[in-house]
């Protein structure tokens, strides 16, 4: 990967560049201009009685909402899942995203719960965090 920026870019590097020597985790960018517009990643559990599940994560930057970044790189994660054996992948978000909301969905994700006061906002708001799973 190349990097165009200082600080921030390394550091975001570092970390890509554990998670994929890893045998835990992948993570997944996608650049545009020499700027990052998402990132994604998928993190395998490794214990015998949860290792058929994996847990997915996804940020795409706002200027480039709208392009179908989202979906692409869940597809790609699911498609990695498949070939990890993995029979179900789960993932997170907060209250109130509902662009991230309507793409999980469209995906193929379920809402199964909720962890109610999980985020705790600068103004001091607190907000839940929603559960969904697509099984594989």
């Amino acid at each position: 990967m190349r990097c165009c920026r200082t600080g921030i870019f390394k550091q975001q590097k570092a970390a890509i560049e554990a998670a994929n020597h890893s045998d835990t985790q992948l993570m997944l960018l996608c650049i545009i201009d020499k700027e990052i517009a998402g990132s994604c990643q998928i993190i395998f559990q490794k214990r015998l009685k949860t290792q058929h599940r994996g847990e997915i994560a996804l940020a795409i930057t706002q200027k480039y909402w709208g392009l179908g970044i989202g979906t692409a790189m869940i597809q790609e994660l699911i498609s990695i899942a498949k070939q990890q054996h993995l029979l179900q992948l789960e993932l997170e978000y907060m209250e109130g995203n509902k662009r991230g909301e309507n793409l999980y969905k469209k995906m193929g994700f379920s809402h199964v719960g909720e962890h109610p006061n999980a985020v705790r906002l600068k103004d001091e708001q607190m907000l839940k965090l929603i559960l969904m799973i697509k099984e594989l």
